[in-house]
């Protein structure tokens, strides 16, 4: 910012701003220095002072997706099994394992199948926003399940899909 107002100061005989040159010079210094100087010490000052990962993320971002995946299991209990058992199997595999089980996009999936997963996904999504509303999951736990969610909307998009 303190580079961009130095550079828009006028400049030219009939209207210059006196010092302009050297204004603009003393802005890219502070510039130059508060980035690359800090930036390069910033590594050193991390490994200095110990700050270390807790994993605390990762613990969230586990627990947001058992929490939708269990939401998903329950609302495909009321589904008929033709249409249910394959989402079923993803979903208990990504319950279990904490990790993205893609639902995939198979081309034997019906339209109606897509739109037990969509209503699924809906589900899963409100469940999302509860945990964030409690505060049981912060801001970066959500983003990442949100995320999650989103490609697997787009698995059930019947656009999106691959024949």
């Amino acid at each position: 910012m303190s580079l961009a107002t130095a550079l828009a100061l006028p400049s030219g005989s009939p209207g210059a701003f006196p010092y302009r040159d050297l204004i603009v010079l003393c802005a890219f210094s502070v510039v130059l220095a508060t980035l690359v100087i800090q930036g390069m010490t910033l590594r050193w000052l991390i490994e200095w002072t110990g700050v270390r990962d807790d994993g605390l993320v990762e613990r969230e971002v586990g627990l947001a997706r058992a929490e939708t995946a269990r939401v998903a299991l329950r609302a495909l209990e009321q589904e008929p099994p033709s249409i249910s058992q394959t989402l079923q199997r993803d979903y208990e595999a990504r319950r279990r394992s904490g990790a993205d089980q893609s639902t995939g996009s198979r081309a034997e999936r019906s339209s109606s199948t897509a739109s037990v997963q969509r209503r699924l996904i809906d589900a899963q999504r409100q469940v999302l926003i509860d945990l964030r509303a409690r505060d049981v999951i912060g801001d970066a736990a959500f983003q990442s399940a949100e995320e999650e969610l989103d490609l697997l909307e787009l698995t059930a998009d019947p656009r999106i899909r691959s024949v």
